[in-house]
């Protein structure tokens, strides 16, 4: 009987070890659809840049936060550029320098996702993992 208890709990021991030995999934099959092809660079927080376009954040073609207690949303026609702050209380400080020369500057979910396609492949980046995204139009 202890040994067959034994072997339970080492089983049951093995197998949660393993299970937290996971990563993070299978990750991202393709990028989300769009109605609109924005054509962005993308600087990631080490300096790489990706030339992409049908860019998207969360799948939708704005940029959705909190500017205290409002909730903002900031389509990608009206941005010229935004520029990431560093992950603070699983939130990402945004500065958003629009078309007509203006600047917003809202709080958005780090752990948020924008996706798009390149020369290589498709892309996708945490927005805790991104430094800035230059918006060059749409095709």
């Amino acid at each position: 009987m202890l040994k067959r208890a034994s072997s339970l709990l080492c089983l049951l021991s093995v197998f949660v070890l393993l299970t937290a030995m996971g990563g993070k999934g299978g990750g991202f099959e393709r990028v989300p659809r769009v109605d609109r092809n924005f054509s962005v660079t993308v600087t990631d927080i080490t300096g790489n840049k990706i030339e992409g376009e049908k860019f998207s954040w969360e799948g939708r073609i704005r940029f959705s936060g909190y500017m205290g207690m409002a909730e903002v949303n900031l389509p990608f026609d009206k941005i010229k550029e935004v520029t990431i702050g560093e992950k603070r209380d699983r939130k990402v400080r945004i500065t958003a320098r629009l078309q007509d020369g203006t600047e917003a500057q809202f709080d958005m979910d780090a752990d948020a996702r924008c996706y798009g396609e390149a020369g290589f492949g498709s892309f996708m980046l945490m927005m805790s993992e991104i430094k800035s995204v230059v918006f060059k139009g749409v095709k």
